[in-house]
This record gives structure tokens, C-alpha cells and sequence, in this order.
């Protein structure tokens, strides 16, 4: 993209927002650091019945894009903070003059590229810049997901995956207990049918032999007298 038409339709894709982190000079690959956790982890559970509007651009803009809407506006937050061109010293230059020729010159096309005249005669921020601003942009956001898919991939093995080897681990365990128990129910039952026999049989046998001391008893007593 060289030409003014084409940085303007360029500019049209960004968010209007208020923010304190600047971007990286022309030249620099900006560098993002991740919070570890990363932010959208510290957020509260997501409801799953529908999502959050933002809040609707400013009308009227070149730096302004159509409304849309994220599941959480929190996290859309915490990336814009590092991808808004509205806080790199490049936007805020471009910007800084576009708004003081509002009310000058009415034509959007005209009062963007008188402002992009300004800024590359005064602070010397060329079109050029302008788009290579959009993107260290990208670049930044592409680190940032990058960095996000670590902290998810850690949180994935350490919550999720953790917890599902656990309960496989403890399902094993108990299929495991329960094939005990049910080795041990058998064994129960027959040792069970075992000693109630022991028992029985030994009843009897003292009785029987009881009956047969006491007869003999009688019958020695009869050949002593």
C-alpha cells in the first residue's frame, strides 16, 4: 500500500480508545511481554448464554471501525491496550493533527491527508511509517497470541490434563478395589459355608461321642459290680 487512498483504508480498520502504552519507533519490532498468568485467565468465568457488546466507535473518523462484538470485552481490553494505534508516537502525531483541523476542512479525505502533510513536515512520520506502524501492530498481536497459547497450553496440562490423568488414575484404583472386594465377597462366602460346616460337623461329632463315653461308661460300671 503506497498510495493515500490506500493508508486511509488502512487507518479505517482501527479502534478509537484511550490508552498509556506507545508503540515502538519505525524500525524497532516491538516486543510484548506476557503477564504470567496471562489476563485472560484472571477473568471470571465466562456465562456461556451470550456475549458482550463494545462500546460503539466514534462516527466520523478515519481512526474508527465498525462496531463488534466480543464474548468478554475484558480480554478484547487487555489486547487492544497492546495493539492501539491511537497510543504509538506515530497515531498520536497523525491524530493530533487531524483533530486540530476539525472544523477547517469538512472533506474526511482531505483533512487526513493535510494531516499526514503536518506530520511528515513537522515531525517528519511519513505514510510509509504510518503503515509500518500497523504493522509492528500486527506483529505485536501475533506475539501476544503466541504468548497466550503458552500460558494456555500450561494451563491445559497443569488444571485440565492433570486433573483428567488424576480421576483415570483414581478410576483405575477403584475398578481395581472393586475387583478386590468382589474376590474377597467370594472368598467370604465360601469360608463363610466352610466354618458354619466346621462347626456343625464338630456339634455333632462331640455329641455323638459324648453319647458313646457316657454308654461305655454305664457298661464298664455294670462289669464292676
Amino acid at each position: 500500500m503506497s498510495t493515500i487512498q490506500d493508508l486511509i483504508k488502512g487507518v479505517k480498520s482501527l479502534v478509537v480508545e484511550e490508552d498509556e502504552t506507545p508503540a515502538p519507533a519505525k524500525g524497532v519490532k516491538p516486543t510484548v511481554t506476557s503477564p504470567v498468568p496471562h489476563p485472560a485467565f484472571a477473568l471470571p468465568p465466562i456465562p456461556t448464554s451470550g456475549g458482550t457488546a463494545a462500546a460503539p466507535a466514534p462516527a466520523g473518523s478515519p481512526f474508527s471501525v465498525p462496531n463488534t462484538t466480543v464474548l468478554d470485552e475484558k480480554v478484547y481490553q487487555t489486547v487492544l491496550a497492546k495493539t492501539n494505534f491511537n497510543t504509538t508516537v506515530v497515531g498520536k502525531s497523525v491524530i493530533k493533527y487531524y483533530d486540530a483541523l476539525e472544523g477547517v476542512i469538512a472533506d474526511q479525505s482531505a483533512r487526513f491527508k493535510a494531516a499526514i502533510t503536518q506530520a511528515q513536515k513537522l515531525e517528519n512520520i511519513t505514510p510509509d511509517q504510518v503503515l509500518a506502524t500497523f504493522d509492528q501492530l500486527q506483529a505485536a498481536l501475533e506475539q501476544d497470541a503466541a504468548s497466550f497459547q503458552r500460558v494456555a497450553d500450561t494451563v491445559q496440562t497443569q488444571q485440565i490434563t492433570a486433573r483428567q490423568t488424576k480421576i483415570s488414575d483414581l478410576q483405575k484404583q477403584v475398578e481395581s478395589l472393586n475387583a478386590n472386594i468382589a474376590q474377597l465377597q467370594s472368598e467370604l462366602a465360601t469360608e463363610t459355608a466352610n466354618h458354619a460346616n466346621a462347626v456343625t460337623q464338630y456339634g455333632l461329632a462331640e455329641s455323638r461321642r459324648a453319647q458313646e463315653i457316657a454308654a461305655q461308661k454305664a457298661q464298664v460300671a455294670a462289669l464292676l459290680r
